[in-house]
């Protein structure tokens, strides 16, 4: 039920509960009845040993991303590059750890502790429930000390790529380069020549449809499908019999009275001298000093424009919005949390340097009224129950169905339940149960079609399901006559995309001396527009942008007309001229939004290059019999 792990689970946090669980879950189902022995060595990198029992997690997980693109048969041919696949990521994930082990990287159990109680998605009342926590990597097969020990390992990797993208430099030239070519507008003409004037010109015999039906069979099949059968439990349903009183309604505020306490939020600003390669300690120091005494006399908003090394917030004049406790690291959040108002602190050092910080703005906590939140009290209130009571339920669904085995009525029965039904559902069909991937390949798997068992439980738009298949159909070819006007409306269409392709390129020559396309348009009744586009612009396809920004120099000597298909239009353009984005246009919040997005691009392209560095010079062993056909998985 790992829709319902998601909604108990909020934020980054969330996606690596669910992922780890996923892969858990692979492993625990996918690996049995395997000859060869799981501790075996297949891959040694530097001296460390990847056993096949960590081969083929991987392969697996990498399996079930393509069966979510492919459906449950994933092309043989795509086998290799899986293998191929797995076996590189593993190599790089070991050469990244062993390089962040002995370099360093660290992330303490207790930190790992504090993020996941402090998710309010394991919370209840405020309070981190353990015994949930427990219970829902339990359900799925995964220990608490291995699963935080492998969300260990991902933020340890974090914390190294975000090392290489918070540390890339940017210097003024590459930004306005960056701005310059992001916002380039280009502009030119356009003449669209639409198809469909030519389809009268089109005849298509008989024999031709027949001859192309004769010849594309596989594109006539009628889909796989199946009927099925199911049973649900309504979370709205559910709620509808929830009963309590408002004395219950009363002690659940009472017990929970901490998390209708509003936090003490301060906004702030600070400068920050960095302490790093270029700049030491002593250095730092005496830098914020002075700058303490500048401002004394001067604006700390233009000095932290100026001086601060906070790349976050130097455009915006040190501001840091607001804050509640616990946001900044611990050195920083003391001081801030015990200045006053308009108080200018010491300066404060941290990891990441030496600060002085200014509190401008300060909001008191408070208790919320009972009264006050008592509409939100009871929405909150009788969905706990209900979820509760549907979680009763879908345990009892559970153990019945998987006694039942491969029927649903005496299911249906002992819970009150109706039996529903949906006939026709394929794999690329658009019926609900299509919503989710994992459930079509659960509904298509062998076990569902061969012997009509109950499948595991799911969950669906607040719903949890069981079904089972009760019918079956293989895919077919379709009768010619269902086809038939189709396919001629199709060959007409073709047709006429090729005469309108003939035509722009027969009339292309009338351009050579840069004549208007307007006028052109009106000479050749087709339509004519002026374009003035940017890269991200959405008033012309993608394709044509792609058109319009590829274009060279060259292409934009005058007289220069392209060609372009796209659909059921043919496409003559020009461009002819461009203007670089002017950094000068962009205010403090859009440059810093650009260089957090020139950062980025800046930070990956060099991990990515420390990453080949590392592959480059490892000293790496692989097994044949990963590629051989030995440990076939």
């Amino acid at each position: 039920m790992l829709e319902a792990i998601r909604q108990r689970f909020t934020g980054w946090i969330a996606i690596l509960v669910i992922s780890l669980i996923a892969v858990t879950l692979v492993i625990s189902f996918g690996n049995m009845d395997q000859t060869p022995i799981e501790d075996d060595v297949v891959i040694t990198v530097n001296g460390t040993e990847i056993t096949l029992f960590e081969y083929r997690e991987e392969y697996s997980n990498k399996l079930v991303e393509l069966q979510q693109v492919f459906g449950d048969e994933v092309p043989e041919i795509l086998d290799q590059s899986i293998k191929e696949s797995a076996t590189e990521d593993l190599i790089l994930r070991t050469l990244l750890l062993d390089y962040m082990s002995k370099n360093g990287y660290r992330v303490s159990p207790e930190y790992v502790v504090e993020l996941i109680t402090n998710n309010p998605g394991l919370q209840v009342g405020g309070i981190f429930d353990r015994q949930n926590y427990e219970a829902i990597l339990a359900s799925q097969g995964v220990s608490v000390e291995q699963f935080e020990s492998d969300l260990r390992l991902q933020l340890q990797i974090n914390q190294l790529r975000r090392g290489f993208i918070d540390s890339s430099f940017i210097t003024p030239n590459e930004f306005r380069q960056f701005i310059e070519l992001q916002m380039q507008k280009r502009n030119g003409q356009l003449l669209t020549i639409d198809s469909n004037n030519f389809t009268d010109e089109v005849v298509v015999t008989d024999d031709q449809v027949q001859l192309y039906f004769d010849n594309n069979q596989d594109l006539f099949q009628t889909d796989e499908e199946v009927d099925v059968e199911y049973l649900s439990l309504s979370l709205n349903d559910v709620a509808a019999t929830v009963e309590y009183t408002e004395d219950d309604l009363r002690a659940y505020y009472e017990d929970n009275l901490a998390r209708f306490i509003t936090n003490e939020q301060r906004k702030s600003r600070h400068i920050l001298i960095a302490i790093d390669e270029d700049t030491n300690e002593e250095d730092a120091l005496e830098t914020i000093l002075n700058i303490q005494e500048r401002l004394i006399s001067e604006s700390f908003e233009e000095i932290a424009k100026e001086l601060s090394d906070d790349p976050g917030s130097a455009d915006l004049g040190g501001d840091l919005d607001w804050a509640e406790p616990g946001l900044f690291v611990p050195e920083f959040d003391k001081v801030l949390f015990a200045l006053e108002v308009n108080e200018l602190s010491e300066p404060v050092k941290t990891e990441f340097g030496y600060h002085l910080i200014r509190l401008d703005e300060l909001k008191e906590g408070e208790q919320q009224a009972y009264q006050d939140i008592q509409l939100e009290l009871d929405s909150e209130f009788s969905k706990l129950l209900a979820e509760d009571k549907l979680f009763g339920l879908a345990d009892q669904l559970a153990d019945l169905s998987l006694q039942a085995f491969n029927e649903l009525n005496s299911v249906a029965d002992a819970l009150g339940l109706s039996l529903s039904r949906i006939d026709g559902v394929s794999r690329n069909g658009a019926t609900f149960f299509n919503q989710d991937p994992e459930i079509i390949s659960i509904l298509f798997s062998q076990n569902s079609l061969e012997t009509a068992e109950n499948t595991p439980l799911f969950e669906l738009d607040d719903s949890i399901f069981v079904a089972r298949v009760i019918g079956h159909r293989l895919p077919a070819t379709r009768d010619f006559s269902d086809v038939e006007s189709g396919i001629k409306d199709y060959l007409v269409s073709q047709e006429a995309i090729n005469l309108a392709n003939d035509y722009a390129e027969k009339i292309k020559p009338q351009f050579s001396d840069n004549a208007s396309f307007k006028g052109k348009a009106n000479e050749l009744n087709t339509e004519a527009s002026e374009f003035d586009v940017s890269r991200a612009d959405t008033e012309l396809s993608r394709g044509l942008i792609e058109i319009i920004f590829n274009s060279s120099s060259n292409d934009m000597a005058e007289g220069n007309i392209q060609t372009y298909v796209e659909g059921d239009k043919v496409f003559l353009l020009r461009v002819s001229s461009y203007e670089d984005g002017k950094l000068e246009s962009f205010n403090d919040e859009e440059r810093n939004s650009a260089k957090l997005e020139l950062s980025e691009q800046i930070g990956s392209r060099e991990l990515n290059a420390f990453s080949e560095h590392l592959r480059k010079n490892a000293e790496v062993s692989i097994d044949p019999g990963l590629y051989s056909g030995l440990f076939d998985l």
